[in-house]
């Protein structure tokens, strides 16, 4: 009877568990946060019209992958690659004024 009861009392608190760090996730509106973050780097870089819509569509994609609640290992996996591709797309001058700026490196990738 104690089994039963203490496996019992372990699914119960195993279930509320689940259920509260299901909770703790929010979707976000990508397009609202792709503008954001697109109005911070315009801020720093002025960017063209061509060069502003490849970054949003690069945006949009951070944010709608980020959607998907990922492990903390892919979120780290994710800001890589969006950091690569910013450099890849941005030249050196451009990527130093970002630098410079503190924390905006940070807030575009993750």
């Amino acid at each position: 009877m104690k089994k039963i009861l203490s496996i019992l009392v372990l699914l119960l608190a195993f279930t509320i568990n689940a259920n509260a760090q299901e909770k703790e996730f929010k979707k976000v509106d990508e397009k609202v946060e792709a503008k954001n973050n697109l109005t911070a780097l315009n801020e720093v870089i002025k960017l063209d019209a061509k060069l502003s819509q490849d970054l949003m569509g690069l945006f949009e994609y951070k944010y709608r992958t980020l959607n998907e609640n990922l492990s903390t290992e892919r979120k780290t996996e994710l800001a890589h690659i969006i950091e690569l591709k910013l450099r890849a797309t941005l030249d050196a001058k451009q990527m130093e004024a970002i630098e410079s700026r503190q924390g905006l490196l940070k807030k575009l990738t993750n």
